[in-house]
């Protein structure tokens, strides 16, 4: 296997773990960098995912700073995290996590954003459908709000009152035709014996007089 694709699996692997789609990383570092581990910017950028010195010392959102940029495995360890951190700031929006990760999130916050970053976003994400893996069993807002939504309903429906059917008959000798006596059986369970005698014709009317 070449390197390039030994990079490419790992590139995955760091997606799915920090819960970025991993096709879409690994365009993302195809076009940062070729998956050449020693590739350099204009700007000073560094590695396969094209890493600047300020931001890899200081990224903030959480993410672990990186030592040396010419790590391969740290390098796309560090920018599939930071990725994943932008895509879970801005609410699962992938089009301005990519516009972050390329012309910075201040610029984004901002609604500055540079023509370049808007057009490095729509290439990268070219109709693609993106798929969010679940990071460390880490949740963004909008599944957060999704899961208490289904549990607010799930509560509900256990108060609603449950709906009362009519007995089915009883077949004579207990139980079904074995003649065992379930240990479901009305005749086992108190008070049902009242219910049967009261719920007859002329019931209601003989419980009204035993009362007066």
């Amino acid at each position: 296997m070449s390197n390039s694709n030994e990079y490419k699996r790992v590139a995955a692997s760091m997606a799915e773990r920090y819960g970025v789609d991993p096709e879409l990383f690994v365009r993302l570092v195809e076009r940062e960098s070729g998956f050449d581990p020693n590739a350099k910017g204009k700007d000073g950028e560094i590695g396969l995912s094209q890493i600047m010195l300020e931001t890899g010392q200081e990224p903030g959102y959480g993410v672990k700073p990186i030592e040396d940029r010419f790590d391969p495995v740290d390098n796309l360890r560090f920018g599939a995290e930071y990725l994943g951190k932008m895509i879970q700031h801005y609410e699962g929006d992938v089009s301005k996590a990519l516009m972050a990760f390329n012309g910075g999130g201040g610029n984004v916050d901002k609604g500055t954003v540079s023509a370049g970053a808007k057009k490095y976003a729509t290439e990268l994400l070219n109709g693609k459908q993106i798929k969010t893996p679940v990071a460390n069993g880490a949740m963004g807002k909008s599944a957060v709000s999704a899961g208490m939504k289904q549990l607010s309903e799930g509560i509900a429906a256990l108060n609603v009152k449950p709906r009362i059917s009519a007995p089915a008959p009883r077949t004579p000798g207990g139980f079904g035709s074995s003649g065992r006596m379930s240990p479901l059986s009305r005749s086992g369970l108190p008070g049902l014996g009242m219910i049967d005698r009261y719920s007859t014709p002329g019931g209601l009317e003989s419980l009204s007089r035993g009362r007066s």
